[in-house]
């Protein structure tokens, strides 16, 4: 097999090819005739029509994208080229299109069916040039008029594309439709083109059986009458599927026979609905079975058939005729009647969406809880209903009666494992328990919403302080006795004795005055502002119901000394932590709304050791709560705010209590301090199956870092 494209392989069949002159070429070697064979089981109606009509060797003139609507052929099935290009020609139909070919054009065209009969080219009668799916021919009467026949041609073409015209000077008729349909119209004309009083040709309308079902009973009936009583009907029947009716052709003669016949047998056939339920195998497999056996012979016949699989109470709600019923019965008594022992199965649940311990430990629980119902073996429990007749089949109540509480009380055990290298469940027990567990796992495998938290903490401090202070010296003498008088209160007064003014030190504004030997005078003024901004953001996906924390902090060692009579010793005295910790546990509430809970705290180092082993101070914000909050919203959850005030003032006693003049014997300070702490929390829910929405949120992050997502580039490629 050589492959000629993404969607099918041409496989080599026999076929011999002969020279001119009928003598073989000239290798004397038999040529092979590909087929097709489609490996895949989908591609698109362009794709098929293309490589279609390039085994026919048929040009196209056609824009592939305007077909882009699925087609599903048949894997593994060999189509010789004049057959593939008979089921392009039907899927393209079935879509509502045809290819035609346009007169003096050597390429077919695709349009639409309604417009086909106006583009398409008259064909020669035969239709051996023709390679459309849709034609037009002329087709020349000899015995009857083509005004008498345009209404009867008409019920064999197709709607709405179908279309027939009477050529009244060249006694003919124009016919234009799909290939298959004109092809039955010019097998019919050579039955219809007799002298007048022949044949006649009538329409019978069906309301109870099938046409097709009716065109075989009736020829099982023409064929028996001829057997029996030696003389065959000129007549015949044809089914119109598409009209619903039955065309009858027949001298009129026999006219009166063949509607006697069609009414007669187009009568409705009783159909009830009845209540099957399997013990032996499970639900869903006898289901499968039950169609493929039953449902095929059903839908031949004509008659109506339905089936309903009712999970809840384990049972299949077939409405079929009595025959119908009757398979469905056999074949229930032939399953239940296997042994049942060696037959219990052993299936396999893959679990896509959770993780296959926690899965396991669910349905073990809800197993030890009697949720799964086992029946046990017995024939099928029938309960009768009425049909759509109004009648009650006679034969499904005996039924019933016999096959109740057969086994209705035994029980069996479901024997549970779990491959996590598989991540699959394996299940070992009846197959009516084993549908239910995998009614139940299709329940409980749904893959959690995840939850991205993004946090922003906030700390804000705002400090002020003043300080005005006088420093004053003065040194007196009284003849050998010399004085020194002063209020000093560290702000560095030069020395009246020294008689110099050193460079000042002092911050702030500042003013010396200095009488050497007699007096100095230092006054200052200092304003600080201190305005700070912490803002830590920790952002963590978690998913639905599990906790998850994220920690920020920094350790920080403090020694610690041992001293002895002799000798003093430093050690490591412990670590202490300061940073951000973040704990959340969200759960997703419905109406897009999140119960959070969360834990965050903001600590930090506020100075040095106070004492040898003893820690530097530590400050800790802490906010703790269960929360609800919406999808998607940045939301304030709490916040401390501390304002301290402080005024301090250092003075001479008694003389710095005098009202105005106490000011020159004061240091005074006044200190404002504010902080603040707040937190704000966004949490967004994502559902997406397929992690979409986390791809884009991390797109900003990865383009920050610098990193690689992964995607593979996408580089456009001719396909030929």
């Amino acid at each position: 097999m050589v492959a000629a494209s993404t969607a099918f392989a041409r496989a080599q069949g026999e076929r011999e090819e002969v020279g001119a002159g009928g003598a073989s070429s000239a290798q004397q070697e038999p040529a092979r005739e590909r087929d097709i064979v489609f490996f895949e089981r989908e591609i698109t109606l362009g794709e098929l029509l293309f490589l279609c009509a390039d085994e026919v060797g048929v040009k196209l003139d056609l824009d592939p994208s305007k077909l882009s609507m699925p087609v599903k052929p048949r894997p593994g099935v060999r189509y010789g080229p004049e057959r593939a290009w008979g089921y392009a020609q039907q899927e393209l139909a079935a879509a509502g299109f045809a290819t035609v070919q346009p007169p003096g054009s050597t390429a077919l065209r695709v349009v639409p069916i309604g417009e086909a009969a106006s583009a398409a080219r008259v064909e020669r009668y035969d239709l051996s040039d023709a390679r459309a799916g849709f034609v037009r021919v002329l087709a020349p009467l000899e015995r009857r008029k083509a005004e008498d026949l345009v209404e009867t041609v008409r019920l064999l073409l197709s709607k709405p594309g179908g279309a027939v015209n009477a050529v009244r000077e060249g006694n003919a008729l124009l016919i234009a439709d799909l290939r298959p349909h004109v092809e039955q119209v010019l097998a019919m004309l050579a039955v219809l083109d007799v002298p007048a009083g022949a044949p006649i040709t009538e329409e019978i309308a069906l309301e109870h059986v099938s046409p097709v079902a009716m065109g075989a009973l009736i020829e099982r009936v023409t064929n028996s009458r001829k057997a029996v009583g030696g003389e065959a009907l000129k007549g015949a029947a044809l089914a119109v599927p598409s009209a619903r009716s039955m065309l009858v052709v027949a001298p009129a003669t026999e006219l009166s026979w063949w509607r006697t016949t069609i009414r007669a047998f187009d009568r409705p056939e009783p159909v009830t609905t009845l209540h099957y339920t399997p013990r032996r195998f499970g639900l869903e497999d006898t289901a499968r079975l039950v169609e493929q056996v039953v449902r095929g012979e059903a839908i031949e016949a004509g008659s109506a058939w339905k089936l309903v699989v009712d999970r809840l109470t384990g049972t299949l709600i077939v409405t079929a005729s009595e025959a119908d019923h009757a398979r469905v019965q056999g074949l229930f008594e032939r399953l239940e009647s296997e042994a049942w022992a060696p037959r219990e199965p052993l299936r396999t649940f893959a679990i896509k969406r959770r993780r296959v311990g926690e899965m396991l430990a669910t349905l073990e629980s809800l197993i030890d809880a009697g949720v799964l119902e086992s029946q046990g073996p017995g024939q099928p429990a029938t309960t009768e209903a009425q049909g759509a007749t109004g009648a009650i089949a006679p034969s499904a109540v005996a039924s019933s009666a016999s096959r109740q509480g057969a086994g209705a009380n035994s029980t069996r055990k479901i024997t549970l494992a779990a491959d996590e290298a598989t991540s699959r469940i394996l299940a070992f027990g009846e197959g009516s328990v084993l549908d239910q567990l995998g009614t139940l796992i299709e329940s409980l495998d749904v893959r959690p919403p995840q939850v991205l938290v993004e946090a922003t903490v906030v700390s804000l401090s705002d400090t002020q302080t003043r300080q005005l202070g006088v420093e004053l010296q003065k040194i007196g003498t009284s003849g050998s006795t010399s004085a020194r008088l002063g209020s000093l209160f560290g702000l560095g007064s030069p020395d009246p004795a020294a008689g110099v003014i050193a460079p000042s030190t002092l911050a702030g504004a500042s003013a010396i005055v200095l009488d050497p030997g007699d007096f100095s005078a230092v006054v200052r003024a200092l304003e600080s502002v201190n305005q700070g901004r912490s803002l830590t953001t920790p952002k963590v996906l978690v998913d639905n119901n599990a906790k998850a924390a994220l920690d920020s902090v920094l350790q920080t060692p403090y020694a610690a000394t041992n001293a002895s009579n002799t000798v003093a010793t430093t050690s490591l005295g412990g670590t202490l932590d300061a940073g951000t910790r973040v704990s959340v546990k969200p759960q997703v509430a419905d109406g897009g709304q999140i119960l959070l809970e969360y834990t965050v705290s903001l600590s930090n180092f506020v100075g040095e050791s106070p004492g040898d082993g003893l820690p530097p101070p530590r400050q800790e914000n802490k906010l703790e709560s269960v929360v609800t909050i919406p999808d998607g919203f940045t939301v304030v959850l709490g916040g401390l705010e501390i304002e301290t005030q402080g005024d301090a003032s250092e003075r001479v006693p008694w003389l710095g209590e005098i009202p105005l003049l106490g000011v020159l014997f004061q240091d005074r300070s006044k200190t404002s301090t504010r902080s603040r702490f707040y937190v704000f929390l966004r949490c967004s829910v994502w559902r997406d199956e397929l992690f979409e929405g986390l791809k884009y949120a991390s797109a900003r992050e990865l383009g920050a870092a610098g990193v690689d997502d992964g995607t593979p580039v996408l580089r456009p490629r001719v396909m030929r």
